[in-house]
């Protein structure tokens, strides 16, 4: 394995260039170029001056590049994950709110918005959560082949709301795209078959 080379240090003349280069590639927050130019050397007097002077040249905006990335990410992801994402991105608590409320954009992610995009997720990822045929046991009666189906269909909706959890979805948009899965959510009475 190659050793991690440091970055070269970037000359001050050529700190509002490479700023410029960061953003021509793709959107930026504030913070996100401030931090790639002090990885490149340049002192943070001269960082706080092209980060001004970008945002004055309304070339960096924090509220827009927010509305931006829930816009493209909000079918994919939950509200929980993606405040966490902005805020790790620099973005600022208030402006994330802001964002997430669909102040300045109709953006907002509401209830209704998140239990269709979760559903929406679960039926592109269906594949994922049908229930696992269970081999029936030697001698198994008809009961305890229903209370093993009845048991995978369980751990299905489980992989399910684990899978939404994971993508920080909120609790009830999970437990509603989950119940429109095929199949009886209410798995917990086994039929008497015999």
């Amino acid at each position: 394995m190659r050793p991690v080379r440091a970055p070269r240090p970037l000359a001050a003349e050529r700190a509002w260039d490479y700023a410029l280069d960061l953003l021509a590639r793709r959107a930026a927050t504030a913070a996100e170029v401030a931090e790639r130019l002090e990885r490149r050397g340049v002192e943070r007097a001269r960082v706080d001056e092209i980060v001004a002077r970008l945002v004055e040249l309304r070339l960096l905006d924090d509220r827009a590049f927010a509305a931006a990335y829930l816009r493209r990410r909000r079918d994919q992801r939950g509200r929980h994950a993606l405040r966490a994402e902005l805020l790790r991105k620099g973005v600022g608590e208030e402006v994330v709110e802001g964002a997430l409320r669909g102040e300045d954009d109709e953006v907002a992610l509401d209830e209704d918005q998140q239990r269709a995009a979760a559903a929406a997720l679960l039926a592109k990822h269906a594949w994922r959560f049908a229930p696992r045929p269970v081999a029936p046991a030697a001698g198994a009666t008809p009961t305890d082949a229903a209370r093993a189906d009845a048991d995978a269909r369980r751990r299905a909706r489980a992989r399910a709301a684990a899978f939404l959890a994971r993508r920080g979805f909120a609790p009830d948009a999970v437990a509603s795209a989950v119940a429109e899965l095929p199949g009886d959510p209410d798995d917990d009475a086994v039929p008497d078959l015999s």
